[in-house]
């Protein structure tokens, strides 16, 4: 179609001369080598683990799993993540990728309870049936807004604490709180779960996260959504890293990981039940984190990038 557009703007016979045809061809032809250039370059990307994703019924009404997927192979990522709103939603992206991609059981286990599935008395019982079905590799993405709900102690919440407990999946957990020690007693009091806290808290800094890490050696940290088109606060869009961030990165280099979060409603929370176009984004998503892991040395990247997710998930990559 493009090679079509290019032959009609630079030979179509009532081209104004030869001089404007032969710049507009030129220019045309540059944009298809780049793009081409550009696409090779994503392919031949190092490996990335993505653990962060969202399939959701919003999504599907724009991107079939098949396409979501292809667009996956094509940032070359190797291994990923998936939570979902039904949370069988994420079984349909895992089974278009033939294992690679990990779904996660979420409390969304039905449509239209994001906002009081804390609520539902029979949520507990739901999502161990789940994970009864051995098809699920964790349980998240579990959203806890301070002052909004659940309280820390609500019984849905505690429940599926437990069932991370005995199951022993982690639990990826995402705290909307004006400071870390909101979070520090769920991870103190649970410390046999493995958490990933999602997007390192939103909004904090590493002077925040410093305490969680110190105290808690059963966190992990989720840089997803930390781009300039969500929380921010990382890095800017060349990748060059905040003041504070380098040297913190590197010495919790081992229990750092992340993602891109592949949704476009996210800080519009009145448009959450609409068509998600969170996909159509992804290569700018993972430019962006792929941009400051380059800032990094190799070795510290890597483990960012892909081998932490591989160690922490027992899973070795994608071979396709």
């Amino acid at each position: 179609m493009f090679t079509k557009t290019i032959y009609l703007l630079c030979f179509h016979r009532n081209a104004t001369s030869p001089g404007h045809c032969l710049a507009i061809c030129a220019y045309l032809l540059v944009i298809t080598l780049a793009a081409g250039c550009a696409s090779s370059a994503e392919t031949d990307a190092p490996p990335f683990a993505d653990i962060h994703l969202h399939f959701s019924y919003t999504h599907e009404e724009i991107i079939t799993p098949a396409e979501a997927v292809d667009i996956l192979k094509k940032n070359n990522v190797v291994l990923a993540v998936v939570s979902s709103e039904p949370s069988a939603y994420a079984l349909k992206l895992s089974r278009s990728s033939n294992g690679w991609i990990l779904p996660f059981a979420s409390p969304y286990y039905k449509s239209g309870n994001r906002l009081n599935w804390f609520l539902d008395a029979a949520l507990v019982g739901e999502i161990r049936k789940l994970l009864d079905s051995g098809e699920y590799a964790g349980i998240g993405e579990v959203h806890l807004t301070a002052g909004i709900g659940p309280r820390r102690d609500n019984p849905v919440f505690t429940g599926l604490l437990q069932l991370a407990r005995e199951y022993q999946l982690p639990f990826l957990i995402h705290t909307d709180a004006s400071n870390y020690r909101y979070f520090l007693p769920i991870c103190s009091n649970y410390p046999d779960i493995r958490f990933i806290w999602a997007h390192a808290g939103g909004i904090f800094g590493p002077e925040d996260l410093e305490p969680i890490m110190t105290s808690c050696a059963n966190v992990w940290l989720d840089m997803a959504a930390r781009d300039p088109w969500h929380y921010a606060g990382l890095a800017d869009q060349a990748g060059v890293l905040f003041p504070g961030w380098r040297k913190f990165i590197i010495r919790y280099q081992d229990r750092i990981m992340t993602g891109t979060d592949p949704v476009w409603n996210a800080q519009q929370i009145y448009r959450w039940y609409e068509a998600d176009e969170g996909w159509d984004h992804y290569a700018d998503f993972i430019r962006f984190h792929r941009n400051w892991l380059g800032h990094l040395p190799p070795a510290v990247a890597e483990k960012i990038r892909l081998g932490n997710a591989q160690r922490f998930f027992g899973r070795s990559s994608r071979t396709d």
